[in-house]
């Protein structure tokens, strides 16, 4: 600004049909934000230039590719880096680009594969594995023996840009095949866990889930963080303890009007039988609250018009399960809409 006026010192120029996007970051860390620019070159076709301001002139520092672009600190700096994804091409498979500024202006870029089979990004998330190592997680869909989405889970350390959850020669992040639910940080302690679903044993032909949520470290190792079932069209989930998991099936019992409700039952073998322990309900209509406290009801919450209540149906720890009404309380949650893919 001169004179309370603005005045035009530099102008960036590129080729495309359409500005796709601008971004601003500072990638070297010295308080002056570098431009990220992408161009729209055709319907199925996107460009990115990275320019540096110096004196008031743009320098160019890259140009890449891409299918999704997005802006993030994965060296855990306090600096933004810049990745890349590319869908696969007939001459490469799907891969992910780092451009990463060092405090001297050296840019340095790296990049790795995602699983192969992959068509379209659904989503990319930045987070922490659980050993507090910055990392992106790539959730993609594509074609695959155990499921249609794919989890790809990379990291940067020492200039080196990995996929750590591609271990075999498929090419493929195994593991984190599925068939539905996004990664997300479900219990909020700040590591992203990415969900797997497993069939319950059941008692009619209704099939029912649990989700096994997995952690990262940064060498690939996976572990089970926790367990849950989500009831979708109830819109609530509970987190399972974990000696409930292989001893539990699941039923739905909506024979009263305006009660949707999910029984929990013990399985004393491998064909029963089903002994009931839990109920969970979703009340809505006329007096929805006051048969939430009907005796042996305890009432969890209520959300808009729709309120949750669950009925112990077994004395507490029965079975040898952790069962008690402060246990379902602080392990019952709302579901949001953004983990599921459709």
């Amino acid at each position: 600004m001169v004179d309370d006026d603005y005045n035009v010192v530099e102008i960036i120029e590129g080729v495309g049909t359409a500005f796709e996007s601008v971004r601003y970051a500072d990638m070297d860390g010295n308080g002056v934000l570098e431009i990220i620019v992408g161009w729209q070159m055709s319907a199925g076709l996107k460009h990115m230039s990275i320019f540096s301001l110096r004196d008031f002139h743009n320098i160019l520092l890259a140009n890449a590719e891409f299918s999704w672009l997005t802006v993030c600190d994965m060296t855990g700096d306090g600096s933004d880096d810049v990745v890349v994804l590319r869908l696969p091409s007939v001459e490469t498979g799907a891969v992910a680009e780092i451009f990463h500024l060092m405090p001297d202006g050296e840019l340095v870029r790296a990049e790795t594969r995602l699983s192969s089979g992959i068509d379209t990004i659904s989503r990319v998330l930045t987070g922490r594995l659980i050993d507090g190592v910055p990392a992106l997680f790539i959730e993609s869909e594509g074609r695959f023996d155990e499921g249609g989405l794919v989890t790809d889970v990379c990291v940067y350390f020492d200039g080196n840009f990995t996929n750590i959850s591609i271990h075999g020669a498929s090419g493929i992040s195994e593991e984190t095949v599925r068939t539905h639910m996004l990664s997300t940080d479900i219990n909020e302690d700040g590591i992203i866990k990415v969900p797997i679903p497993r069939l319950l044993k059941a008692q009619s032909e209704t099939p029912y889930y649990a989700i096994d949520w997995y952690v990262f470290d940064s060498t690939g190792d996976s572990r089970l963080s926790l367990t849950t079932y989500h009831n979708i069209n109830d819109g609530w989930f509970l987190i399972l303890p974990f000696d409930w998991r292989g001893k539990v099936s699941l039923r739905r019992d909506d024979a009263v009007a305006g009660e949707r409700s999910i029984i929990f039952s013990f399985i004393a073998g491998d064909d029963g039988p089903y002994e009931d322990f839990l109920k969970i309900y979703k009340l809505s209509g006329g007096q929805a609250e006051d048969r939430a406290m009907q005796p042996g009801r305890v009432m969890i919450l209520s959300e808009g018009s729709a309120v949750y209540a669950f009925e112990l149906l077994a004395a507490p720890n029965s079975f040898g399960l952790t069962i008690n009404e402060t246990l379902i309380k602080e392990n019952f949650r709302l579901i949001y809409s953004d983990w599921l893919t459709g």
